[in-house]
């Protein structure tokens, strides 16, 4: 009887042996938590220390198409073979005026009309962009070529002259333009090609000029009471409202297109370069030369191709497609901006 064991006793380690182990969760996730933490934050780190190794991403063509961008095109461009059936030859003749942005390039064939050229079939281009010129006039009443050379190579004295069939204002103007900042040589070319151009038969005119106008602050329009004048050359609606009605009075099947400037720079007091969309130059910011030229709608058929909304080319990427003076499109940019007027334009040619 002494020596009997307990069955309580026996059972009860029994029932220790088989008791399992419950984990201590809350001090488990206590301790977890700052370790997960560490190890997301260093896991970033790296992963922005390998993105900042790589090259800056710059947008190509095809990104765009996979875009859809909220821009202010107007194209009411229709083909030339509709609006002059009895007299076109096959042909669209395009006569191009501009200045510095469409012209870059040329040299190794770079250009944004030579990208434009390659892409349209049964096209003729005349190349008339010339660099270092405006698209408003400097004066509104006329001086003479040793007063203010550059007037006669603005957007209106360019279509009157050709209108005229008269290059003898330009002709003189030449001997007095500063050689060490204008490539007479290309002027004096585009004096020839606008010679042997007859505006009876050109189908469409474009005007291409960038932000140089909106840079030195010239204005973009003029209002006498509530009327906008028309016809103050000095100002971007009356440069073009001038130049339309000149080339329209000569062919009225001629069609009109206006491209915008796309981003630039301006530069403030300190030589800072400073967004399009901030800077006041003197006449508002660069969103005044683009209303101005909208307005244009209200007199005469123009199409409106919006490159400044319609171009990826914005304050935070523009290093890489502006050379150093922040305006002139690099050949990345000319490429995008070519590639943008083709899109738009080459259904309608």
């Amino acid at each position: 009887m002494g020596n009997k064991k307990s069955s309580r006793n026996i059972n009860a380690k029994k029932y220790n042996k088989k008791k399992k182990r419950v984990p201590n969760y809350p001090r488990i996730i206590a301790w977890s938590l700052p370790l997960v933490l560490i190890i997301c934050a260093i896991v970033v780190v790296l992963r922005v220390f390998v993105w900042n190794q790589g090259k800056e991403y710059i947008m190509t063509p095809e990104d765009y198409e996979k875009i859809k961008l909220d821009t202010k095109d107007n194209i009411i461009l229709m083909p030339a073979s509709k609006m002059n059936p009895d007299g076109f030859d096959g042909v669209t003749d395009i006569l191009v005026f501009g200045n510095d942005s469409f012209y870059a390039g040329r040299d190794d064939n770079s250009g944004i009309l030579d990208y434009f050229g390659k892409e349209l079939e049964n096209v003729n281009i005349y190349d008339c962009t010339l660099p270092g010129t405006y698209l408003n006039s400097f004066n509104e009443t006329e001086l003479s070529p040793s007063e203010c050379p550059e007037d006669y190579f603005t957007l209106f004295w360019l279509c009157l002259s050709t209108n005229w069939h008269n290059f003898d204002k330009q002709n003189e103007a030449l001997v007095y333009l500063d050689p060490s900042t204008h490539d007479l040589e290309r002027y004096q070319e585009v004096i020839d090609i606008l010679q042997g151009v007859d505006f009876a038969n050109i189908d469409v005119v474009m005007f291409c000029y960038d932000g140089h106008d909106y840079i030195e602050g010239h204005l973009p329009i003029n209002y006498i009471g509530e009327d906008a004048q028309t016809e103050n050359c000095a100002t971007l609606l009356g440069s073009l409202y001038t130049s339309v009605y000149i080339i329209n009075e000569a062919n009225k099947n001629t069609q009109f297109v206006y491209v915008s400037p796309a981003f630039c720079y301006a530069t403030d007091s300190d030589g800072n370069k400073v967004s399009c969309a901030m800077a006041d130059t003197g006449n508002g910011t660069i969103e005044n030369t683009f209303n101005a030229a909208r307005m244009i709608t209200n007199y005469y058929g123009v199409s409106y191709v919006d490159l400044y909304s319609g171009v990826l080319i914005h304050e935070d990427n523009a290093n890489a497609y502006l050379e150093d003076d922040g305006i002139t499109p690099n050949k990345k940019a000319r490429e995008l901006i070519a590639d943008r007027l083709v899109t738009v334009l080459k259904n309608r040619f």
